[in-house]
């Protein structure tokens, strides 16, 4: 992940020389190295003028980072909270297993996600303001930091032994950054056009499913145990 924020740092860099050499485009007359000046001018200047698509590429690599973090820092949660049920001196090696697991992952991968996805979400408010469909993705934006926070919270009860949640609802709980993945996907994609009546009945169909496979998962998981 730190490979992302280096990333942004030649990016930012050129956004800041784009603003800025303009003011020095007469000195290119009087340097010898006149063509290789006329040459880094043109590049800076095509860079300004796609600077919006490298901030939404990064945007969206930083999107995926959260969200594989998120999903898989709720999976780990389960395997955690589930390790309970084993043997005293196999328990006490795969909570203390998932607790670093859990850690590392946290603040390597889900953490800078979170930072990338933000900064330069922000930055792409810069170029096409607040149309109305943007209100509602910063309100699933919203959400989803929400939701991120309370991942941290769950980690440090985890790690402390005073979790009270149980397997399945940590299970529940996992699914809920897929759900507004789905939403924020249709918010983006078909912006002003989206039909709430229609992205309820996904978000609701979606939802179902999701509870119905947990619950016949936890009865085959039950059965296999007997």
């Amino acid at each position: 992940m730190v490979y992302l924020f280096l990333l942004a740092i030649p990016i930012v860099g050129l956004l800041v020389i784009r603003a800025f050499y303009r003011d020095f485009a007469d000195l290119g007359d009087w340097l010898w190295f006149q063509d290789e000046y006329d040459a880094i001018s043109q590049s800076i200047d095509q860079f300004g003028q796609s600077s919006y698509l490298y901030i939404q590429s990064i945007h969206i690599i930083g999107v995926v980072v959260w969200f594989a973090g998120l999903f898989y820092i709720g999976r780990l949660f389960v395997y955690h909270k589930e390790a309970s049920r084993r043997p005293e001196q196999e328990r006490k090696i795969l909570e203390e297993q998932f607790t670093i697991m859990e850690r590392r992952l946290w603040y390597a991968i889900t953490w800078p996600g979170l930072c990338i996805t933000v900064i330069f979400g922000t930055l792409m408010l810069l170029y096409i303001g607040l149309p109305p469909w943007i209100h509602t993705k910063l309100g699933l934006v919203v959400l989803l930091v929400g939701y991120h926070l309370y991942c941290g919270r769950l980690r440090r009860q985890l790690e402390e032994g005073t979790c009270r949640w149980n397997g399945r609802l940590l299970r529940i709980f996992n699914e809920v950054p897929a759900l507004l993945l789905v939403a924020i996907v249709f918010v983006v994609v078909l912006k002003d056009l989206l039909s709430w009546t229609v992205l309820l009945i996904i978000l609701v169909l979606l939802a179902i499913s999701i509870l119905v496979t947990i619950r016949w998962y936890a009865r085959y998981r039950k059965s296999v145990a007997l």
